[in-house]
């Protein structure tokens, strides 16, 4: 039997040639832009599945005579010179890095990718270096890395190439900086306003970065989401930051309760709410209340949306098996959990109340079983469950790979067997 054998990846030797690398294309492109004033060097286009492929970025140059545009100054896809084929050297460094990272747990992929976007930053900065030492490039040259999110465009410049040419970025550490130094209840007034709950003068600091904030309060800002309910404009905000924080305290569920009734699509989200902080089923018996809004409150605690905020309580299927056998919304409820729709990602604590879904009566209970529990056990899961029991729930989904009497969990199980 083979035994396959995973070697080191030797991150030295990728950042010395890909370095190489990147400055030979580099001089390429400014040979090709000859009489043309660079100022931009950008590693842009980062893609990764995590614990899967890292692919190495796309490479690009920007010159004054060929961005004419100001919107694309510092937009790397929109410029004229692009490598795409720049880290193809004899090495292979791009084909070694995804075959060393796929298939990692996801806390070694982590750890990986951490490493990659350490040696891509030491990439930009010695190709600057070696660049500006032989005059390809001038010495006021920027060169960075333009990923999505802006965390490695901000490590990879300097502070002073952060406010010069990208002032948004800068703007939005410097009021973070400001909201976090202040005390807790002046943090909490002045998140609320930046994040929409409350009237206030635009902020810096972006509404969705603002939110993130006040969920890391905790309990802290339960009085922002309480009193958010209580206006139509946003009361679907303060439900879903209720639901968020996951403090079910009685003046937040009293609060939420006043709200179900709501003109509009506030209901739905008061309910999904209750639904998360563990009240679904009280939801689910209220047959006054509409059927969208009992059948938000039965699925979210099922849905990716449980996965927002910062906890839940553990996951079982009894809210979800009342629903589908409620005629009045199991059609709503099958919808909503239909495969495809986005499913929650487990934890180890949801193990004990998850595990019986495999065995389920219900099919759409199993094919959600399958799909969770199928990702728990798998690369993405957490590393410390216990290996008896992994392979005990792999042997299941296998078993329903070829003997469940639907065809929809036969195909799920089948398709996570093969993963």
């Amino acid at each position: 039997m083979a035994i396959l054998i995973r070697v080191a990846f030797d991150w030295d030797a990728f950042e010395t040639e890909l370095t190489m690398a990147a400055s030979s294309a580099v001089r390429a492109m400014v040979r090709a832009a000859a009489s043309e004033t660079p100022y931009a060097v950008a590693f842009s286009e980062f893609y990764a599945e995590t614990t899967g492929v890292i692919y190495l970025p796309n490479l690009a140059l920007a010159t004054e005579e060929s961005v004419e545009d100001p919107d694309c100054r510092f937009s790397p896809p929109d410029w004229e010179h692009q490598d795409y084929e720049w880290g193809e050297t004899n090495s292979e460094w791009g084909d070694r890095l995804s075959t060393a990272v796929t298939d990692l747990p996801r806390e070694q992929w982590e750890q990986e990718w951490d490493r990659f976007a350490q040696a891509m930053l030491n990439i930009a900065a010695r190709t600057r270096t070696a660049l500006v030492a032989d005059g390809t490039l001038p010495d006021d040259v920027v060169v960075y890395l333009d990923d999505e999110a802006g965390d490695l465009l901000v490590r990879s410049v300097t502070p002073e190439e952060l406010v010069r040419h990208f002032p948004d970025y800068a703007a939005s550490a410097d009021a973070e900086r400001a909201v976090l130094s202040m005390p807790v209840s002046q943090r909490v007034a002045a998140l609320a306003a930046a994040a929409g709950f409350t009237p206030g003068p635009p902020s810096d600091l972006g509404q969705e970065r603002a939110v993130d904030l006040l969920i890391a309060l905790g309990e802290a800002a339960v009085p922002v989401g309480i009193a958010a309910l209580t206006r139509r404009d946003t009361a679907w905000k303060g439900a879903k930051l209720l639901a968020d924080l996951n403090v079910a305290t009685p003046d937040v569920l009293e609060a939420l309760w006043a709200a179900v009734p709501l003109r509009g699509h506030g209901h739905d989200w008061a309910g999904a709410a209750l639904g998360r902080l563990g009240a679904g089923r009280e939801v689910l018996a209220r047959h006054d209340l509409p059927p969208a809004t009992r059948a938000a409150a039965v699925t979210a605690p099922y849905t990716s949306f449980r996965d927002h905020g910062g906890g839940h309580p553990p996951l079982t299927y009894d809210l979800l098996g009342a629903g589908l056998a409620d005629a009045s919304i199991a059609d709503l409820v099958a919808d909503e959990l239909k495969p495809g729709r986005g499913y929650c990602t487990l934890d180890a604590a949801d193990l004990p109340g998850a595990r019986p879904g495999l065995d389920h009566a219900e099919p759409l209970i199993r094919c959600h079983a399958v799909v969770v529990l199928g990702d728990l056990t798998g690369p993405t899961g957490p590393a410390d469950l216990d290996k008896d029991e992994v392979r005990d729930l792999q042997r299941r989904i296998d078993e329903l790979a070829t003997e469940d009497p639907d065809s929809e969990v036969r195909r799920l199980a089948g398709y996570r067997a093969r993963t």
